[in-house]
């Protein structure tokens, strides 16, 4: 549940997450280097009140795919060939916040309320999980400016959104991107030191590519929109085969003994849309009361994952 807790802020962004922030009211955004523009928006989108509508696109290529393990064809069988989402993010604060995912014609409902989180299926009753938040749900500044300097976003000038005056700022996604990312991260604390040797070791078998956009308000910084969209092919048989090499080389057995290896690969595609409202306005999140409790929070992502997958592959 860290996971949850720290990805409602940065639902936005992708970001990352991607990554959420805002300038403090009168900046000037041509004054700021892009970096200085996006870090301060993304870190004050994490506490100011606002709301966002986010709408999800998930698309899947496993035709080519075969000799998968059980428990992966499962999986691969639960989300199918992806699907659409809808969401919507009401934020009173960096300690109360609710989100609601729906696709499908179900529904899926978080709620972070003073360390507390509850969980409602379909409009159900909820439950309250058995365990505590983490107390640091957000980014901290030298995270989200590692980040965001890792991801080099670039001025594209004046847009209007929605009737609002911003200015857009975009980076290019690349597996080096991503590699790059993981590294600058890996000291902070924020898990990502774990990420890096696993991204290093698979982008041989990885190509692709995407991109973030955000724009901000030209009034006061805040964030408007974010717009994350990317696509990638995973080799994911030369994967296999060379994972198999490198434990024969290590003395854990040959490729022979593992039985017949996965072949093809693996197409995915992603697009993400944040659109902000009620920024610095009055926002409230209540209260659930809980009807039971849920167990470890081990147990519940598990089950959310599930769940997740069966709407996905119903859509």
């Amino acid at each position: 549940m860290a996971g949850y807790r720290r990805l409602l802020p940065v639902l936005a962004v992708a970001a990352a997450a991607a990554v959420a922030s805002g300038c403090g009211p009168g900046a000037i955004l041509t004054s700021e280097s892009p970096d200085q523009a996006v870090s301060a928006a993304l870190q004050s989108a994490q506490t100011t009140p606002l709301r966002m509508s986010l709408t999800g696109d998930l698309g899947l290529d496993t035709a080519s795919l075969g000799n998968l393990p059980a428990s992966i064809q499962t999986a691969l069988g639960q989300v199918g060939n992806g699907g659409s989402a809808t969401g919507q993010l009401a934020q009173e604060s960096s300690a109360r916040r609710q989100l609601t995912a729906s696709a499908a014609g179900h529904s899926l409902t978080l709620v972070d309320y003073d360390g507390h989180g509850y969980v409602s299926q379909d409009g159900g009753a909820f439950a309250e999980l058995s365990e505590a938040l983490p107390s640091s749900p957000v980014a901290s500044p030298s995270q989200l400016s590692t980040a965001v300097a890792a991801l080099s976003f670039q001025d594209q000038g004046p847009a209007t959104v929605d009737g609002v005056s911003t200015e857009k700022y975009s980076a290019a996604i690349t597996v080096s991107t991503l590699e790059k990312l993981a590294q600058d991260l890996g000291g902070s604390g924020s898990g990502s030191s774990e990420l890096a040797p696993v991204l290093a070791m698979l982008s041989p078998y990885v190509t692709g590519s995407g991109s973030v956009d955000l724009w901000l308000s030209t009034t006061d910084g805040s964030l408007v929109r974010a717009a994350l969209t990317g696509s990638l092919t995973v080799d994911v048989g030369a994967a296999a085969s060379a994972l198999a090499g490198l434990g024969s080389s290590a003395g854990l057995g040959s490729s022979a003994g593992l039985g017949s290896l996965p072949t093809g690969s693996l197409g995915v595609t992603l697009s993400l849309d944040a659109d902000v409202s009620d920024y610095g306005g009055p926002v409230t999140v209540t209260k659930p009361t809980a009807t039971s409790t849920l167990p470890a929070m081990g147990g519940v992502m598990g089950g959310m994952s599930q769940w997740m997958g069966s709407f996905l592959g119903s859509s």
